[in-house]
C-alpha cells in the first residue's frame, strides 16, 4: 500500500488538535520575539533581605531564648531558601491549582491583607460615640436579678418531685424556713444579681425564663429544670439600662473594627466576582432546585451517582 503524503496532510489539516498545536507554537514564537528567550527557573533571583534574616533570627530567639550562632542562622536561612525555591517550583508546575489547603490558605492571606488595611484606621471618640448611638442594643446593660431557690430533686424524689414542690411552696408562703425544705445539691441556694443568660447557664432556660417573668410577690413555683422542681423567690432587681461610652469603650472599639474588617472583606469579594464570568455547572440532583432555602423541605437531593 502506497503512503499518500498529500492525502495525509490534508486530513491532518482538518484535525482540531493540529490547529491547537499550531496556535500554541505561534504564540510561543510571538512571546519569544516580544519578551526575549525564556531563561526558566535558572534566571530567577531569590533575595533574602536583612529584614527576613532578622525575622528568622528573632524566631530562633523566641524558641530557644538566645541568639543563634552564624552556623545556626546559616542553616535556618538555607532552609528558608529551600522553602522559597520549592514553593516557586511548585507554583511553576501548577501543583497549587487543585490543592484545597493551598487555595484556602492563599484566600485567607489576601483576606487578612484586606481586613488589616480596613482596621488600620484609628477611630476618634466621636466615631465611637456615633457607633454606640447607632447600635445601643448591642451594648445595653441587661436586667439582672437576685434569687433564692429550693430544689426538690428529681433524682431523689422521682415522680413525687412536683407534688413535694407544691407542698414546699405552701409551707414557704406560710412562713416556713427554706433551710428545712428541699434537697441538698451543688446548686447555689442564693443567686446574686445575675443576667438571664447567667441564670440559664446554671439552671436551664426554662427556669431562667420563669425567674425573669416573676414579679416581686414572694415565693413562686414550682419551676422545672433539668435537676427537678424548684420553688423560688425574687430578692432584688437591677433594671437594664443604656450605658455611657466610657463604660464600654473597649467593646465599642472592637465592634467598630470588626465591622469594618467584615465590610472590607465582603466588598473585596463582591468587586472581585464582578471581574469574572462565573458559571456553575450544577450536578443533576441539584440542577433544578431553587437557590433560596426552603423553610420546610420535603425532599432532599440524592447523593447516588448515575441516577
Amino acid at each position: 500500500m502506497t503512503f499518500n503524503v498529500v492525502a495525509f496532510l490534508r486530513r491532518a489539516a482538518r484535525e482540531p488538535l493540529v490547529h491547537f498545536m499550531a496556535i500554541g507554537a505561534a504564540l510561543f514564537v510571538v512571546n519569544g520575539l516580544i519578551n526575549g528567550p525564556d531563561e526558566g527557573p535558572e534566571g530567577e533571583v531569590v533575595v533574602v533581605s536583612q529584614g527576613q534574616v532578622m525575622q528568622i533570627a528573632q524566631s530562633f530567639v523566641l524558641l530557644s531564648g538566645r541568639a543563634p550562632t552564624r552556623a545556626e542562622l546559616q542553616a535556618l536561612v538555607d532552609d528558608f531558601v529551600s522553602e522559597e525555591v520549592g514553593y516557586r517550583e511548585a507554583i511553576a508546575m501548577g501543583l497549587d491549582a487543585d490543592d484545597t489547603i493551598v487555595r484556602r490558605r492563599m484566600r485567607q492571606k489576601i483576606e487578612f491583607m484586606i481586613e488589616d488595611g480596613a482596621a488600620s484606621e484609628t477611630p476618634s471618640e466621636s466615631d465611637l460615640q456615633a457607633w454606640l448611638d447607632a447600635h445601643p442594643e448591642k451594648f445595653r446593660m441587661p436586667e439582672r436579678r437576685a434569687l433564692r431557690q429550693v430544689l426538690l430533686s428529681a433524682d431523689k424524689r422521682g415522680a413525687r418531685a412536683a407534688a413535694d414542690a407544691e407542698a414546699a411552696l405552701a409551707s414557704l408562703k406560710a412562713g416556713g424556713d427554706p433551710a428545712d425544705l428541699g434537697d441538698r445539691s451543688m446548686l447555689p441556694a442564693a443567686i446574686p444579681l445575675t443576667t438571664q443568660e447567667g441564670v440559664a447557664a446554671l439552671f436551664g432556660a426554662d427556669f431562667a425564663a420563669a425567674a425573669f417573668a416573676a414579679g416581686e410577690g414572694g415565693w413562686f413555683g414550682p419551676v422545672a429544670s433539668p435537676f427537678g422542681q424548684h420553688v423560688a423567690m425574687l430578692v432584688d432587681v437591677e433594671p437594664g439600662r443604656a450605658v455611657p461610652l466610657a463604660e464600654v469603650v473597649d467593646r465599642v472599639h472592637a465592634d467598630w473594627v470588626e465591622t469594618r474588617r467584615n465590610a472590607a472583606r465582603d466588598d473585596f469579594h463582591a468587586r472581585m466576582r464582578e471581574r469574572y464570568d462565573i458559571r456553575i455547572e450544577w450536578p443533576e440532583p441539584w440542577k433544578d432546585m431553587p437557590s433560596t432555602p426552603d423553610p420546610n423541605p420535603k425532599t432532599k437531593p440524592s447523593l447516588e451517582i448515575g441516577e
